[in-house]
């Protein structure tokens, strides 16, 4: 296998891991649903926050928020500064559901790397922060050159 394929088909081996870990919590989450809620515990409050940090349409987020609010993970209250926003948080089930979630992706993750020694995880997680800031400015300019 090619480098290049090599490394997307860790990337996908590795989601579909993580989709399937985070399928059999106690509250069952989706990455996406995952991912809203950590977000939005650490303070990214408005769709627009988080659509800009997902790199997701307000949409996709919409629809996202509106099932973890029937699902009673998260809240979606009025701004009492402006009247068209809304303000996310959430709830008590989400943050442990959110908890449940990290704990989980952080023992499938120690158990990936644990034998490796530290100076080989310190250049690999150098590696994979280049290669994801890299990702990053690729996928923009495809966002920014879908929208022209």
């Amino acid at each position: 296998m090619e480098e290049g394929e090599l490394l997307l088909s860790v990337a996908v081996r590795l989601n579909r891991t993580e989709s399937i870990i985070l399928s059999k919590l106690d509250i069952p989450l989706t990455f996406r649903q995952y991912r809203t809620l950590t977000r939005v515990a650490a303070g990214c409050t408005s769709p627009s926050q988080l659509a800009a940090v997902s790199n997701l349409s307000l949409p996709a987020i919409s629809e996202n928020v509106d099932a973890l609010v029937r699902r009673g993970l998260m809240t979606s209250t009025a701004s009492t500064t402006d009247r068209r926003a809304v303000v996310l948080d959430v709830t008590e089930a989400g943050r442990r559901a959110a908890e449940d979630g990290r704990r989980a992706i952080g023992s499938f993750t120690e158990a990936l790397l644990a034998g490796m020694p530290a100076r080989r995880r310190a250049a690999l997680d150098l590696s994979l922060r280049e290669i994801y800031d890299t990702a990053t400015e690729y996928l923009l300019e495809l966002v920014g050159s879908a929208e022209n």
